[in-house]
């Protein structure tokens, strides 16, 4: 029996393989074929085993590649522009059929894949956009001279049509330290704008599909700006920074946090949270520049209640904890300090604008009580 059970077994193992085993061992051969992608002069994109790179990295090499070589950049032409054109141009099947969280390794290994031709040229840092909009980042700046420099660098990492520098009210060498950069256009005042003045003057010089505003004294890396980006170009016209994880509860909300909460509640928009254009980074359209107008801009909850009026799409891009970040001044640090004073004011201008425009109690109904006297142009009784 028992030798009889052998010869059975043996003569199993000796049969040969099924279809499916082949086909199990065949695409592991391929896998493993895979796992490097080499190019003539020796330089190759290893496949990582994790979860963050793998076929569609591999693709963008080959790619960037292909670009390169099929159309190499014109003499004089801005290298950053060229391979922003070409990424977009060979990059759709990948764009459309990889997560927004894994694109940014694709994009990194079509940079690879296109400088793997271009000899005695390391890859540059650049982080590549996924839009065809034109897009550009305004910074304002007052006495920023030791982060001013760090904002404009990773800015210079994105393929923007323009930068815009609003410096203003400096002493110190913000001036001179924006200067040096080759592509901001450096917009200069002697005397103080006004905290959030220098939006609304840089909105109005631009001429791009899509604006970041930022601040000078909060350094942000371009990757996390780019979901800002691809939020306006997928028809978000006021993408704001979601800080609703970093507030923590209720019972801790200072009186600003309370009041940017009553803003959004009082147009409908509970779910907007806490979270205001007054944080930066924020992206707006085009579309919402012109309708919000760019002089509203200096007073940004009450272009934030004239977006949600005017019924522009607000929503949100990325989370940036700006908190961390925020340098300590002795404007802006301590119960009732200056900085809280003016948002508190500014956001009461919202409210009021919004009473204005809509009724003296806006959302909230006064049903049981019988106002007869005083209705304002909306027939609705003042309070």
């Amino acid at each position: 029996m028992r030798s009889l059970a052998r010869k059975r077994k043996i003569a199993t193992s000796s049969k040969p393989a099924s279809t499916r085993q082949r086909r199990r061992l065949h695409h592991s051969g391929n896998a493993n074929k895979s796992r490097l992608v080499r190019n003539k002069g020796g330089r190759g994109l290893a496949a990582s085993d994790n979860k963050s790179s793998g076929l569609p990295s591999e693709m963008a090499w080959r790619l960037g590649r292909k670009a390169a070589q099929d159309d190499p950049l014109a003499e004089g032409a801005d290298a950053q522009q060229h391979v922003q054109e070409q990424w977009l141009r060979n990059s759709g099947l990948i764009r459309k059929t990889t997560a927004a969280g894994k694109q940014q390794a694709a994009m990194k290994a079509f940079l690879e894949g296109y400088f793997s031709v271009r000899r005695g040229e390391s890859t540059p840092n650049w982080v590549l956009l996924p839009t065809h909009k034109k897009v550009a980042a305004v910074v304002m700046a007052m006495n920023e001279e030791q982060s001013i420099m760090s904002t404009i660098r990773e800015l210079e990492r994105l393929p923007l049509h323009e930068i815009i520098v609003v410096v203003n009210g400096s002493t110190d060498s913000s001036l001179m330290m924006a200067r040096t950069s080759g592509k901001a256009v450096v917009l200069h005042y002697n005397e103080a704008l006004g905290h959030d003045v220098g939006r609304a003057i840089g909105a109005k010089i631009t001429n791009s599909d899509i604006v970041l505003f930022l601040d000078a004294d909060i350094p942000i890396s371009a990757e996390q700006l780019v979901p800002f980006v691809l939020a306006a170009s997928r028809g978000v016209d006021v993408v704001l920074n979601d800080l609703s994880r970093h507030v923590g509860m209720f019972t801790d909300w200072d009186e600003v946090t309370i009041m940017k909460y009553f803003l959004n509640r009082s147009n409908n928009r509970d779910d907007l949270s806490v979270n205001s254009m007054t944080a930066i980074p924020h992206a707006l359209t085009r579309k919402a520049i012109e309708i919000i107008g760019s002089a509203n801009l200096a007073v940004p909850p009450k272009a934030q209640a004239i977006a949600l009026q005017r019924g522009l799409r607000v929503g949100f891009g990325g989370s940036v904890n700006v908190f961390k970040r925020n340098r300590h001044r002795k404007d802006n640090v301590g119960m009732s300090n200056p900085i809280s004073k003016l948002i508190m004011g500014d956001h009461l201008e919202a409210l009021g604008w919004a009473m204005d425009e809509i009724s003296p109690r806006l959302k909230y109904i006064d049903s049981r009580r019988d106002r007869v006297t005083g209705a304002n142009k909306h027939n609705h009784p003042y309070l």
